[in-house]
């Protein structure tokens, strides 16, 4: 059983990194200022550090090229596509660093809208002609600030990786049906041992051999490894589906949900909007559904609410 779980779990394992390497990003060709000259490197010849041009590029079979890491867009700004990290399907706009202040320090989560992250797609981007360095390629300038398994998504592809190394199902709950189990074999060793000890004729040897069978027998020493193989073999089940796990050890958890609830507006549901009426602009509580009697003012307040890019000639 032993032999055919670890196999199981090889095969697993080397499928996974079969996946991965199918679904990897193309190596794409990048343009660099070093040493005080514009050069074009790979994608992945990229250090901390580099001022590089970004824009928006299209490889041969004419799909957008990813950001090949993590960058700070010094100048420019870009419309990106963030859908393969956060799963939103809305574009999201990146501007220029240069525009907030000096005085203080870069910060992961207040100036995401600064950074462009690796993996991600630009849709758009318009380059700063008043900036002191231009690109020759018309680009984005922006600076490397993390490659490889350190930017966002080499993160994630790493939680992907190794999350097959925490197969386990070891919980409290499994403890406790063992502690259960633990007791009721006490008890029953204890009838055994006083009623053994008053025999005086019954061999002391033997007697504690007993005991110790039925605590053992009472404990199954194969649990741990039987729910192994149980959250294992719902793995091999989701991987058949194209799901990928990161966290396996979570899996015995869903036997417990009744309800599931998806807050994902905009990737399991569609992101386009339809006008349903106006409420509130009057004393009335009556919905209007007719544009042209909402006051102007309404009108501008419901059109600004809402960030619009026009990318390929659409809306």
């Amino acid at each position: 059983m032993l032999f055919m779980f670890e196999s199981t779990m090889a095969k697993s394992r080397l499928k996974t990194l079969s996946e991965l390497r199918r679904v990897r990003v193309d190596t794409q060709i990048v343009t660099v200022h070093r040493c005080g000259k514009w050069v074009k490197l790979s994608g992945t010849d990229l250090l901390p550090g580099d001022v590089v041009s970004i824009g928006r590029s299209s490889g041969q079979n004419g799909e957008d090229k990813s950001v090949p890491a993590d960058m700070l867009l010094l100048a420019g700004s870009a419309i990106v596509n963030e859908a393969i990290l956060t799963g939103e399907s809305t574009p999201q706009w990146k501007v220029s660093i240069m525009g907030r202040g000096t005085e203080e320090k870069l910060s992961a989560k207040r100036d995401k809208n600064h950074v462009l992250f690796g993996g991600t797609k630009i849709l758009q981007h318009t380059p700063d002609k008043t900036f002191h360095l231009r690109a020759p390629d018309g680009g984005c300038l922006a600076v490397v600030l993390r490659t490889g398994f350190e930017t966002s998504q080499g993160k994630l592809m790493r939680t992907i990786l190794f999350s097959t190394e925490r197969v386990t199902a070891n919980s409290w709950e499994s403890g406790l049906f063992i502690l259960f189990l633990l007791v009721f074999a006490i008890i029953a060793a204890g009838y055994v041992l006083r009623k053994g000890l008053e025999d005086p004729t019954r061999s002391k040897y033997k007697l504690f051999l007993s005991c110790s069978l039925i605590i053992t027998s009472v404990i199954p020493p194969e649990l741990p490894m039987e729910l192994s193989i149980a959250v294992n073999t719902s793995l091999i089940a989701l991987a058949r589906r194209g799901i990928f796990c990161t966290e396996p050890f979570r899996i015995p958890f869903a036997g417990k949900v009744d309800i599931c609830c998806f807050d994902k507006t905009g990737t399991l549901t569609s992101d386009d909007m339809e006008f349903c009426g106006v409420v509130g602009h009057t004393e009335s509580t009556d919905l209007e559904t007719d544009m042209t009697k909402v006051p102007v003012c309404t009108a501008e307040i419901l059109a600004s609410c809402h960030a619009l890019v026009f990318v390929d000639n659409k809306l």
